[in-house]
């Protein structure tokens, strides 16, 4: 017998296989995670939602191709299975049933289709494109000067800088990285959340904590958290040196 997948909001049971199927194609996918965090959107905005994530999987489609795609095949197919709602007149589409297990179930679709595409991105990436890494460091000027030195004494590593997890996490959701260095205590949002975080999205992707905050409940911490790897921070260029040993290690053990 089919199972059967329940909605908190009200709404009747989905058949899984059908749920399934709806969640199986990375457009529609699309316009349901757009719909679950802001519910109401216009036909228009999301054609170029959709447009916007085919060009950055490289296939680059028309908007004329997208907009004959969502309203003739996507929207008609998860309108019938409950999940929206389509006002042609107003040209409005509305979520209806996003939140609970379904909402549960589209979460952990986009969180496999988002490790799937780093893993694509991480196999195609060749020995000559060398180690792609994200410095995260609020204090002025010192991600500057620790990644200009990498990439000064490492020719195959490329060091992309970020003053804050907030705008790491920006930074994270542009491109792909390899691994990620970030300092312990920072305003907002602690080396360690930003982990978690980035956890939520990627169980594998190496992250390593370089902090002053040498003690052991900090490496507890992190440790705890998920942590591939904890280096003590140090002005000396030789602690550097250690640094990037740490990231080849933990890129060539992922």
């Amino acid at each position: 017998m089919k199972g059967e997948i329940s909605d908190s909001d009200g709404h009747g049971p989905l058949d899984s296989d059908e749920l399934f199927y709806a969640l199986s194609n990375a457009g529609r996918r699309t316009v349901l995670f757009h719909l679950r965090q802001h519910r109401v959107a216009t036909l228009d905005e999301l054609v170029d939602v959709l447009t916007a994530a085919s060009t950055k999987e490289g296939s680059a489609d028309d908007n004329t191709h997208v907009h004959s795609s969502l309203l003739h095949s996507h929207l008609p197919l998860l309108e019938d299975r409950g999940l929206l709602t389509y006002d042609p007149d107003e040209q409005i589409v509305e979520s209806t049933s996003l939140h609970g297990t379904v909402g549960a179930w589209l979460d952990l679709a986009v969180r496999q289709q988002l490790q799937y595409e780093r893993t694509v991105d991480a196999d195609a990436r060749t020995d000559d494109e060398g180690i792609a890494v994200l410095l995260v460091d609020d204090e002025p000027g010192l991600p500057e000067t620790i990644g200009g030195y990498i990439e000064r004494e490492n020719d195959d590593i490329e060091v992309t800088t970020a003053a804050s997890t907030l705008e790491a996490v920006s930074t994270l959701e542009e491109a792909s990285f390899d691994c990620v260095v970030s300092d312990y205590q920072m305003p907002a949002i602690s080396g360690l959340d930003f982990l978690k975080a980035v956890r939520e999205q990627d169980v594998d992707l190496p992250f390593i904590v370089f902090t002053a905050k040498g003690s052991e409940r900090v490496a507890s911490e992190a440790i705890a958290t998920g942590v591939t790897d904890y280096v003590q921070k140090d002005p000396d260029p030789e602690q550097f040196d250690v640094l990037v040993e740490r990231i080849r290690k933990a890129v060539t053990s992922g």
